[in-house]
């Protein structure tokens, strides 16, 4: 069997308290990256924050210096689709059609969605929680649309659709186009699964996979290596399903760009590709 072509990519969330989102890109496009994931974080970028020339045009550092944005991704901190507060879920709302919006003005092909939290103490029943989803998922589907991006939902620990059988739960009752799955492995580990088996069971339903190590005791994103998943297990599965498209390094450090180097080297020796640059 050919193996499939695995190009990389990387979040910013590691600069997301220390440099602006354009000086990671630059920074990170030094030492060899050029596909970015921009994780949104006031200060680091953030929508209402960008002057309008910013918000209606790609940014120069795309233009002029050979660097790709890839994806947004909206950290769970402050926002919640399904909470039981219409509040919550309209700043939710509205926070999401903006970026779905910036993304139709970069081109940014994929925008990533956590499919809302739950309480660990007392959470609402799943009837009420996929009710509040769907409501508020069409609404950003049709906004997707217009704007030509694509919004994928992630496998997250504390939201109510967890594993990769209920992201495509969701794939199925929503049944758009426009809806996708981002596979996160750290995220499957840590919750007890075989992210190489959740990934098979994805298949074709994958349009992005986020990559980083942690163990089974605390949830981490940590540089590849340091942790306990078996990574060779992982490259095995793509190439199972055929999986062509990015694998974003997620990775919370300290020395982002020393770990990340040393993250990607290590992911060329299971098979994804290396620096072109």
């Amino acid at each position: 069997m050919k193996a499939p072509t695995l190009p990389i990519a990387v979040n910013t969330y590691s600069y997301i308290y220390s440099h602006h989102a354009f000086d990671a890109m630059r920074r990170l496009g030094a030492v060899g990256f050029e596909n970015f994931e921009l994780l949104f974080s006031s200060s680091h970028i953030w929508v209402s924050e960008l002057d309008r020339e910013l918000r209606e045009n790609p940014p120069p550092i795309c233009r002029n210096e050979g660097l790709h944005i890839t994806s947004f991704n909206l950290p769970i901190m402050d926002h919640n689709i399904t909470s039981p507060n219409p509040d919550t879920r309209d700043f939710t709302r509205r926070r999401f059609i903006e970026l779905i919006g910036l993304a139709g003005s970069w081109s940014v092909p994929y925008v990533i969605l956590v499919p809302g939290k739950i309480s660990p103490l007392f959470p609402a029943s799943n009837s009420y929680l996929m009710e509040w989803f769907m409501e508020e998922i069409r609404v950003l589907l049709d906004c997707a649309r217009e704007y030509g991006t694509k919004i994928l939902i992630e496998n997250v620990p504390v939201t109510f659709v967890p594993r990769a059988s209920d992201l495509l739960t969701i794939l199925g009752e929503v049944n758009d186009p426009s809806l996708g799955i981002v596979y996160d492995v750290a995220n499957g580990y840590y919750l007890g699964q075989d992210p190489a088996q959740e990934l098979r069971l994805l298949g074709g339903k994958v349009d992005l996979i986020h990559l980083s190590d942690t163990g089974r005791t605390h949830w981490r994103h940590d540089p590849i290596g340091t942790g306990k998943i078996d990574f060779a297990s992982i490259f095995a599965a793509v190439t199972d399903i055929k999986f062509e498209g990015l694998s974003v390094m997620e990775i919370v450090s300290p020395r982002p760009e020393h770990d990340l180097q040393e993250s990607w080297a290590k992911l060329v020796q299971y098979g994804w590709q290396g620096k072109s640059r």
